[in-house]
């Protein structure tokens, strides 16, 4: 069975009382704290939910301005989720991944800033020390969006956004099983993270290309062997 995370529940229930006339457009929604206090979590699981809802298209978060309803209906999602039995979607969703994130990474050796540098170390530094698989899987995605950003295209990072947004359930639970695949499942992936940081310290885009792609490959391996995908054919 799987579960899903609160910060699901709590997207949906804004959502459903954004199209029920609770807040008109324009509207700027109570603070992260206050929603906090009124939806009975924690701040960060607010923030995942307002993440999601902008991804969406439902808000827009403005930093130090607030977040202020952008639509009141619910239109054909960007990204349809892949069935579990369906091939040929989850190897176009896979290869949209491989494209867009080691292309993200090379464009961040060659852009990135200080400041968005030392965020990378932050989140690698915060994932070493998370032993909660869940938490673990939120600051893995924030690595990868944070990754983006620093590849100076809002619209690489809009899009990479709006992907994990709507992974769906099958992606979401064989991304999880790659990610805790093997024993030492943290300080792998903290080690892996590491190495693309080097590269993208280094300003060295086809090493981070490089390492990226090692990387998402694991997530390939998960999927061939649990739904069977054919082989990807040689980048």
């Amino acid at each position: 069975m799987i579960i899903r995370k609160a910060y699901e529940v709590v997207a949906e229930t804004i959502r459903e009382q954004i199209i029920q006339g609770e807040w008109a457009v324009g509207t700027r929604l109570p603070s992260v704290e206050k929603l906090a206090v009124r939806y009975n979590v924690g701040r960060s699981t607010i923030r995942e939910a307002l993440m999601s809802l902008k991804a969406h298209g439902w808000v827009d978060v403005r930093h130090g301005g607030g977040t202020f309803v952008l639509k009141l209906t619910d239109d054909a999602p960007l990204w349809q989720p892949p069935e579990i039995n369906d091939r040929k979607q989850l190897a176009a969703w896979l290869e949209l991944r491989y494209i867009l994130e080691t292309e993200s990474a090379g464009l961040a050796a060659l852009r990135r800033s200080e400041g968005q540098l030392a965020q990378l170390h932050a989140i690698l530094h915060e994932m070493a020390l998370l032993r909660d698989e869940e938490a673990l899987e939120q600051a893995d995605i924030r690595f990868h969006t944070s990754l983006a950003e620093a590849a100076g295209n809002p619209l690489l990072q809009g899009t990479l956004e709006s992907l994990f947004s709507n992974m769906g359930k099958v992606m979401q639970e064989s991304r999880r099983l790659w990610l805790f695949a093997e024993q030492s499942e943290t300080d792998r992936l903290v080690e892996e993270h590491r190495l693309i940081i080097d590269a993208v310290e280094q300003s060295d885009a086809p090493l981070a290309k490089q390492r990226m792609a090692a990387h998402l490959r694991k997530v390939e391996q998960v999927l061939e062997k649990l739904n069977k995908l054919p082989e990807p054919e040689p980048r």
